[in-house]
């Protein structure tokens, strides 16, 4: 019993802090009351590796493109 509030009281801080970051420092805005928090979200966040999006877009696209090449040589030799 006690293992399960603990549990959902970790899931309850970790979707504050979500939820927290969504609101302020993903938008470039400081958290109020507590600025700190959000500066140091944002170091985390700068720390951490993340996706993105051009970059994936580009490797989406020349893997494509290597696709269309090699399945337009494979027609080719039919």
């Amino acid at each position: 019993m006690g293992s399960i509030v603990v549990v959902l009281l970790l899931a309850l801080v970790l979707a504050a802090a979500v939820m927290t970051y969504a609101a302020y420092p993903y938008r470039g805005q400081d958290t109020p009351l507590v600025p700190r928090l959000g500066e140091a979200m944002r170091r985390g966040v700068e720390t951490l590796p993340t996706l993105d999006l051009e970059q994936q877009h580009r490797s989406t696209s020349a893997q494509n493109r290597v696709a269309d090449a090699t399945g337009s040589a494979a027609d080719s030799r039919r």
